[in-house]
């Protein structure tokens, strides 16, 4: 999520020590990643082969980007596959508080996400980054950053109308910025570039979540990233939703056996029901 100050005037960035902790950026909030610190050394090196990437995430605020990337992460996880989720706000309330939202302050945060990604991916996981990133130029310094560094890059375009990002905004700052509260918002006074030749687009006004989670590991197991044994396993995950009533049909036929006690895995998550932009997934 994004907010922004009250003026485009360039503020000059300083090194000085006492700027350092400064929190510039305002309405931020923490995303809780899904896979403990446990859980993800667990599976670090568990399948082998070199699997390092970015897949970066653009789009409009209320498009899905935390909500698409917090659930990949959660799924390529549990497959024994490491990744790492570099979400917006988190970062602009760490290595990038002191960043604004003017156009300089925003290729600066680009440009450090890009190097950041770089290091994970070069760190073999999958570096999965969640950002506005509306200017197609710093999107493309960021390709070529990785591109130097001998590193897949995928860029994924995170599609949804404005009208839906603004029915998703449980914060209120489309209104805020409708109302001229905020100056400088993403698709209401600042034009958002859209991505021109994406590795993948993503429509979320359209697919579900367990849709986008499909359609990038298709594209991450064309790419020699996931290998077939995990995608095939995530596929078996999910039932599209105009064959639900014939999966309980057949389910209905197969032997029953009376369970006892229920024990929870750390992974199953089958009980949560993902939405776009609510819950333990926002937007």
């Amino acid at each position: 999520m994004e907010t922004y100050g009250n003026s485009h005037k360039k503020q000059k960035l300083s090194n000085a020590a006492e700027s350092w902790g400064m929190q510039r950026a305002t309405n931020v909030t923490y995303q809780a990643h899904h896979v403990s610190r446990n859980k993800r050394g667990q599976v670090v090196g568990t399948r082998g082969g070199f699997r390092g990437c970015t897949v970066w995430l653009s789009g409009l605020s209320g498009a899905g980007k935390t909500t698409v990337s917090m659930a990949l992460e959660e799924y390529l996880v549990c497959h024994g596959i490491p990744c790492y989720t570099l979400d917006g706000d988190n970062i602009r309330q760490g290595l990038n508080k002191n960043l604004g939202f003017s156009p300089e302050d925003r290729e600066e945060n680009i440009r450090r996400i890009a190097e950041v990604a770089r290091l994970f991916a070069d760190a073999g996981l999958v570096c999965i980054a969640s950002f506005i990133s509306p200017y197609s130029r710093d999107r493309l310094n960021a390709r070529k950053i990785h591109e130097a560094a001998g590193l897949p890059f995928f860029e994924v375009f995170v599609d949804a109308p404005l009208d839906v990002c603004e029915q998703r905004d449980v914060k209120g700052l489309y209104k805020r910025a409708r109302a001229g509260e905020i100056r400088g918002f993403t698709g209401i006074d600042s034009e958002y570039e859209k991505p021109e030749a994406p590795e993948l687009v993503l429509k979320t006004d359209s697919c579900s979540v367990n849709e986008c989670i499909q359609q990038l590991v298709d594209l991450l197991q064309e790419r020699d990233i996931v290998p077939v044994d995990a995608s095939y396993e995530v596929k078996e995950l999910y039932v599209q939703e105009n064959k639900l009533d014939l999966a309980k049909a057949d389910a209905e036929t197969l032997p029953a056996v009376q369970i006892g006690k229920l024990f929870a895995l750390n992974c199953d998550r089958g009980d949560e029901k993902r939405v776009w932009g609510r819950g333990k997934v926002g937007a």
